[in-house]
Formats: structure tokens, C-alpha cells, sequence
């Protein structure tokens, strides 16, 4: 694996770690709340050391009290900006070269639409009342930024004996789900080759298909 990418990797880890960010936490703010069986309704939420105190839009001024030992939902839009990685592209044969799996260094910026989803569950076992939380995300969006690709005679249909790595210009779509503060998905993207076998490089603005991780800036 190339050393830069391994690089990258192990950065957006440690950051994914360390960060803590309420965009994968229940936090103070504006939700749409239900519990099984209800619709959706518009509300404030405040997040005390032990409880969950929530405002319906209709009644601001009181607090609802949910009915006891049944889920509870949040859900949460947003508009999203993440940081992301392509670690594998998958590129389609062409006539010189059968289908390629590659992983060269690049980072992108994603921005998007997000549908954060929180659930305090509760299940009763023999010992009394257990609660659970857990969260789910949908992201869909565009994507840009910059990497690395092998150039040889190989990719130009023997153009060029040169062999090095150009550096190109990406940008796609991608449709991304988070689990806690974990953001994994797949993605479409075209590269531009910005250097001087542009025209003779044979992924000029092919399409492409990868897998995309993600880390949260918003």
C-alpha cells in the first residue's frame, strides 16, 4: 500500500477517535421525535446529565413527557461537509487494459445532504429495564479533490515510455452511512489528468466506482 495513503489512513482514525462531535451524539438542538406507532413532530430537545427533556413546536412552553419503557426517536437533517478518502477505485476494462483495482493517494472534500437517526431503546429482561442508544446516518452528495495515478506506457496505449505518477483532479458522487462516528459508503468519480499526457491517458474522465470513508467536520 502506498506509504502516503497509509498515512492518510491512520490520520483520519486517530482523528475519527478523538474527535468528539455532536453530530454523532444526541445534544441539545432541533429534532423530529417519535416513539412506535406516532408520526414524526417537531421539537427542541435539551440533554441534562440523566434525562432527555423535550419541547413539542405545538406546546414550546411544556415539557413532554414520553410514554414510559417504549423507544424514543430523533431524527435530525442537516447539511453535511466532510473530509474523504477513496482508498480502492475500481476502473472499468478499456481496450488496452482489462478492469484495474487501484489504490493511489488522494483526499477529497464532500458536501452534501445528512439524515442523522437517534434511538433510545429499552428492553426488559429478568434483571428490570435496560436502555440502549444507538445511531444510523444517510449522506448523499458531491465530491472534489485531488490525487495521485500511475502513468506508463500501459495507461497511454504505449504513447509514452515514461513511468511516474501524475497528479489528478477528481470529483463524483457518493452516497455514504455512519454508524456512531464511523462514515463508509460507495462512490461514482471522474479524474482529470492535469499534466501533459492528459490527452493520452486512457481514464480521461472515465468513470469510476469506489468505496469512500469519511470524517465529519460540521
Amino acid at each position: 500500500m502506498n506509504k502516503d495513503y497509509l498515512i492518510l489512513l491512520l490520520f483520519l482514525g486517530a482523528c475519527s477517535t478523538i474527535k468528539n462531535s455532536p453530530k454523532y451524539q444526541l445534544s441539545d438542538g432541533e429534532y423530529e421525535f417519535r416513539q412506535p406507532g406516532e408520526k414524526y413532530k417537531k421539537a427542541f430537545v435539551t440533554i441534562e446529565e440523566d434525562s432527555i427533556r423535550i419541547f413539542l413546536d405545538e406546546k414550546p412552553k411544556e415539557g413532554y413527557i414520553p410514554q414510559p419503557f417504549k423507544d424514543q426517536y430523533f431524527l435530525k437533517r442537516s447539511f453535511d461537509v466532510d473530509v474523504i478518502t477513496i482508498p480502492f477505485k475500481y476502473r472499468p476494462s478499456t481496450s488496452s487494459l482489462p478492469r484495474q483495482l487501484t489504490s493511489d493517494f488522494n483526499g477529497n472534500v464532500f458536501i452534501g445532504f445528512r439524515g442523522d437517526r437517534f434511538a433510545l431503546r429499552f428492553n426488559e429482561t429478568p434483571a428490570g429495564w435496560i436502555q440502549s442508544h444507538k445511531h444510523r446516518a444517510l449522506s448523499v452528495g458531491v465530491f472534489g479533490g485531488l490525487g495521485s495515478t500511475s502513468v506508463t506506457p500501459w495507461t497511454t496505449n504505449n504513447q509514452t515510455t515514461d513511468e511516474y505518477s501524475g497528479v489528478v483532479l477528481s470529483r463524483g458522487l457518493a452516497f455514504m452511512v455512519g454508524v456512531n462516528n464511523l462514515t463508509v459508503g460507495i462512490g461514482v468519480g471522474w479524474d482529470f489528468l492535469t499534466d501533459r499526457d492528459k490527452d493520452i491517458w486512457i481514464y480521461q474522465n472515465k468513470p469510476w466506482y469506489g468505496l469512500t470513508l469519511g470524517l465529519n467536520l460540521n
